[in-house]
């Protein structure tokens, strides 16, 4: 599995017999230089795909993962299939890169930072949450990237996701993975996840009770548009939930 997704380039799912009985697909994840527990858009696409093949015909999926069950949601719509990926509950890394280190392996200046939290999130893996001030600035970043890998080693996160906050919860976001295979990724599901608790979290938008649902573009800057949808439950002032939504094309 290791050595085909090297060879495919790209983040890679591998589905079979769950070992779990309440589970029914056993799903593991490979970037391109090692095994990760959670992957989003490659598990839309899996679902998509045993959907597609008439292997799964009722929703929701149980999914066994190497992070415990994840429950999958999904909808037919128009010849489209809808996929709602449940997350778990938000996790908070108590430090993070000073100001000096992100501009210095972004190679920005600190006035391109918002001066919002930076800090790393999980709902199953941890991404540094960058804030920047436009879009414009998004988009020419060139990041230093050994240095941004050993940032990543130092503070525990496996990612920089430097974003910029639109309207009506649309954001706009890139992703260095830490020494995935490429130094890019086009649309990264856990750390657009992470970003929508992140918003809550600090009231950077309007929340209320109920679902409150955010809409990240990412890839622009690499040619490889996504969009990604992130939902976070409000109950009682609290996060009570997290998951992905999106859809995905068979080839």
């Amino acid at each position: 599995m290791q050595a085909m997704t090297y060879d495919f380039g790209a983040e890679s799912a591998f589905l079979m017999k769950p070992t779990q009985a309440d589970c029914d697909i056993k799903v593991r994840y490979f970037m391109p230089l090692h095994e990760t527990d959670m992957c989003m858009h490659a598990t839309v696409g899996s679902v998509t795909a045993l959907v597609r093949r008439g292997i799964c015909q009722t929703s929701p999926i149980t999914l066994e993962t190497n992070l415990g069950s994840m429950r999958v949601d999904w909808e037919m719509r128009d010849e489209q299939i809808d996929v709602a990926v449940e997350q778990f509950l938000p996790q908070y890394q108590p430090t993070a890169p000073t100001v000096s280190e992100i501009c210095q392996a972004l190679r920005i200046v600190p006035e391109a930072l918002t001066g919002g939290p930076i800090q790393s999130v999980s709902t199953s893996r941890f991404k540094l949450l960058i804030p920047l001030i436009s879009k414009a600035v998004l988009d020419h970043l060139n990041p230093d990237f050994e240095l941004l890998w050993s940032l990543c080693d130092r503070y525990e996160t496996t990612g920089f996701y430097p974003f910029v906050l639109g309207t009506d919860h649309v954001l706009y976001a890139r992703q260095f993975p830490k020494r995935a295979g490429y130094d890019e990724d086009p649309t990264t599901g856990v750390a657009a996840s992470a970003l929508a608790a992140y918003l809550v979290k600090y009231r950077q938008v309007t929340v209320q009770n109920g679902w409150n649902c955010f809409t990240i573009f990412q890839g622009e800057a690499m040619g490889q548009p996504s969009v990604i949808y992130a939902d976070v439950f409000v109950e009682e002032n609290k996060i009570a939930r997290t998951r992905i939504r999106g859809n995905a094309k068979m080839l």
